[in-house]
């Protein structure tokens, strides 16, 4: 089964594609071959599917990040991933997932089921398509015993099914409870498969320790990069007028576009040897299609538009303070989620409700009146009382309509965002912001947020 449970995770490194002591497999000198069996034959390029494992799956009770994350971290190594696929806890419907998976590619990775329980199933399935026994790992059942040791925890017996791996396999100890092991499946196309637990801190563990080397073995060294642009304030089409013409036919180059709720991505792709040598190869380009889009592009790679905005104000060694009516707090907390956030963000008020407005933050009762709640002047009010409530530089405030229904003839969707600067001054903005109500909530929110990146990073 795959969950989003289970212990909390000890502190780990990010995801790298670093290959050096992290595994016990070492690499063979001749990519394509692992354990002495050639997986990949000459002049094949890798390629590699995901199985995901779990009833909840199908249900729709769970999001299958696993899935993302493992065709990330593929692609980062130069594994093209070509298939998907989901299964329920049925050991008859895995094994002929993994039938036709590896019939088709070099490599499959599977996440969940390989809990304690008797839905668990991916181990038996596993063993049944390469035709072999379960066999106890003496070792394995030690690193679990510990493992519940060090937590102060009780094992049940049931746990012990978990150093139960197929005949054959490498063995991956836990990360938390829950062995993983890799086992090479014969026939006239050999596929590596890889079982991995569907609990996301430890799946993320293990391949570190061991995946990434396996996978290395298989693809060779070459590692793929992706360099995303997070692009705010323009639609894709227009974002795509801009990129085309750049990017054009350039080799060793891919382009895409990922139109998210509150962002347009704009992702490269290029290859090389080493990630250093991706990384600088491809930055010359990120920063051509940065100028191009002027100033529109909030971040690149993993800084998201919170992280840029806490930077530049911790750079200008300026403050800020919300004043949040929709939104009803969500722009202070993207701010909060920021390590080191308390540099910066002084704290915020939600003046939900149209009396709060006049009781948390002294905004005029008769302007809220003449105005409405949800309105140009009411807006800059809010956002000049955050900064001087909290002694702020800069004060950030929004107000919206988010429906079900209008408020004072207002639309749906109807929103206005206001920065109140240091010197006294205050500028609103407002339109009309599609999407359902999450959707216009966290552009709202995300709109705020870039008025005061791009006035941060100006001269």
């Amino acid at each position: 089964m795959t969950h989003d449970d289970g212990p909390v995770p000890p502190p780990t490194a990010s995801a790298t594609t670093s290959t050096t002591g992290r595994s016990p497999v070492e690499p063979h000198p001749e990519p394509g071959v692992i354990d002495g069996v050639t997986v990949r034959p000459p002049g094949e390029s890798p390629r590699a599917a995901v199985l995901s494992v779990g009833d909840e799956l199908l249900l729709g009770d769970l999001t299958d990040t696993n899935a993302t994350w493992i065709s990330r971290r593929l692609k980062e190594q130069g594994v093209e991933v070509v298939h998907h696929l989901a299964v329920g806890d049925d050991q008859q419907a895995m094994g002929d997932a993994l039938a036709w998976l590896c019939a088709r590619v070099h490599l499959v990775i599977i996440g969940g089921g390989l809990g304690p329980t008797e839905d668990d199933r991916t181990r038996e399935a596993v063993a049944a398509a390469a035709g072999v026994d379960l066999r106890h790992d003496a070792d394995l059942e030690e690193h679990i015993v510990q493992r519940f040791a060090s937590m102060g925890r009780p094992m049940a017996a049931q746990n012990l099914r978990q150093a139960r791996i197929p005949a054959g396999a490498t063995a991956f100890p836990p990360a938390g409870t829950a062995p993983a092991f890799g086992l090479t499946i014969a026939g006239p196309s050999p596929t590596r498969v890889i079982a991995l637990p569907g609990v996301p801190w430890e799946l993320h563990e293990l391949w570190e320790r061991h995946v990434v080397d396996e996978v290395a073995s298989i693809a060779g060294r070459r590692v793929t990069v992706t360099r995303v642009l997070h692009v705010i304030g323009r639609g894709e089409s227009d974002v795509a007028a801009v990129v085309e013409p750049l990017v054009g036919d350039r080799e060793g180059v891919t382009l895409a576009f990922l139109a998210k709720s509150q962002e347009i991505q704009v992702r490269l792709t290029v290859s090389a040897d080493e990630r250093s040598g991706a990384l600088a190869a491809s930055q010359p380009l990120v920063e051509e299609v940065t100028d191009a889009l002027e100033g529109a592009v909030a971040g690149v790679d993993d800084e998201d538009l919170e992280t840029v905005v806490l930077r530049l104000l911790v750079e200008r060694g300026a403050t800020v303070a919300t004043a949040e009516s929709a939104t009803a707090g969500d722009i202070a907390a993207r701010l909060g989620r920021v390590p080191g956030a308390s540099q910066a963000l002084l704290g915020g008020v939600i003046a939900y409700a149209t009396a709060s407005k006049h009781q948390m933050l002294g905004v005029d009762e008769a302007l809220v009146a003449a105005s409405g709640a949800v309105s140009e002047p009411v807006t800059e009010a809010l956002a000049a009382a955050a900064r001087d409530r909290f002694g702020a530089d800069f004060g950030l405030a929004v107000t919206g309509v988010a429906g079900p229904s209008s408020v004072d003839d207002l639309p749906v969707g109807t929103g206005y965002w206001a920065l109140a600067h240091p010197d006294g001054s205050v500028e609103v903005h407002g339109r009309r912001i599609p999407g359902d109500r999450g959707q216009m909530l966290a552009r709202l929110g995300t709109a705020a947020l870039d008025l005061l990146r791009r006035r941060l990073a100006s001269p």
